[in-house]
């Protein structure tokens, strides 16, 4: 479940942004190029945290 705070994906660019509000259905995000939108949920994926590279020693 999408919940504030959370890092999200749109499906259908991959662009990502950052959940600010929620209403019912939709999801009010701001987008890592500054800009503010209303998106359906099912259009939305919750970002996995990049890991960083790990080496071996």
């Amino acid at each position: 479940m999408i919940q504030v705070g959370d890092l999200v994906v749109f499906v259908k660019d991959g662009a990502k942004g950052v959940v600010i509000s929620i209403e019912e259905k939709r999801c009010q995000v701001l987008w890592e190029d500054d800009f503010v939108s209303w998106e359906q949920r099912e259009c939305l994926l919750v970002a996995t945290k990049e890991q960083p590279e790990q080496r071996g020693r």
